[in-house]
């Protein structure tokens, strides 16, 4: 009896054991790229033994030649809400050494696209937004190749708009009509407030063609949330977004109808 308790109190514990992916290996440049899950559940990455990179959303990516250099392309980054991941760039120098290099930032970064000559990132670009489009070569790093800003789908009208209501609230400013008036109303906050609607839902009907979403601030959500409401009878919108431990609202809260207003309480109470 004391036996047959051992025995299962051992199988027990092995089971209990902690579970690891399984490690991966590439072989890249005479030598072995190791993805493999530590005991925090972080992926570490290392080069014939040696770490060169570490978080908890590894993928190995592909293996490019840019201008004559194999170049090991590694997405990195820690998972979340809308954040996605960086791309880890991994190759050797003219004299053998490796050398790796990343776009720096926290989140949101762009996928990369690869040419023969050198891999250009080309960002996603929100409302009121103005981005560089970075361009990297193994010989000079990362230099501006140029600048993209947010424009609206040309001559789309209010009634584009009501055509399909229930999509996401980003999508709404992509209305060159829709935009015009948000412009209006939020000016120098239009990026801001946008910004708060980048983790949302799509838009839920909450009346007679009314329309309301909210949103939140990728890994900031309860912390800068956005809400929009939309209607459609009268083509009229109403913003509103948290500030710390104020909402702010466009226009101000008493120019809003108490439909709108009602919507508004979704933000917290005022």
């Amino acid at each position: 009896m004391v036996k047959r308790f051992a025995c299962a109190l051992l199988l027990g514990l092995a089971g209990a054991s902690p579970s690891y992916a399984q490690a991966e290996d590439i072989p890249f440049a005479d030598g072995t790229i190791r993805i493999e899950e530590n005991a925090d559940y972080e992926k570490v990455i290392t080069y014939d033994g040696n770490e060169i990179a570490r978080d908890y959303m590894v993928f190995f990516d592909r293996i490019a030649n840019v201008s004559g250099t194999d170049v090991a392309l590694i997405s990195v980054g820690p998972g979340g809400n809308a954040c996605g991941a960086n791309t880890l760039m991994v190759w050797k120098d003219d004299n053998g050494d490796l050398q790796t290099d990343k776009l720096s930032g926290d989140c949101g970064w762009p996928a990369p696209a690869v040419s023969d000559y050198r891999i250009v990132f080309v960002p996603w670009v929100g409302p009121g937004e103005e981005l560089p489009v970075k361009s990297w070569t193994p010989e000079d790093g990362f230099s501006t190749a140029g600048t993209l800003r947010f424009a609206p789908e040309p001559e789309t009208v209010w009634a584009d708009l009501a055509a399909d209501p229930a999509v996401h609230p980003l999508d709404y400013f992509s209305n060159e009509a829709f935009l015009a008036q948000a412009t209006a109303a939020l000016g120098d906050e239009l990026e801001e407030y946008a910004t708060g609607l980048r983790v949302a839902s799509e838009m839920e009907e909450i009346g007679d063609g009314l329309f309301s979403g909210t949103g939140c601030v990728p890994h900031n959500c309860g912390g800068a949330d956005s809400l929009l409401v939309v209607d459609f009878n009268q083509k009229a919108a109403w913003f509103a977004q948290m500030r710390g431990t104020e909402v702010v609202h466009w226009p101000d809260l008493a120019a809003w109808p108490p439909a709108a207003r009602d919507a508004a309480k979704r933000l917290g109470e005022f």
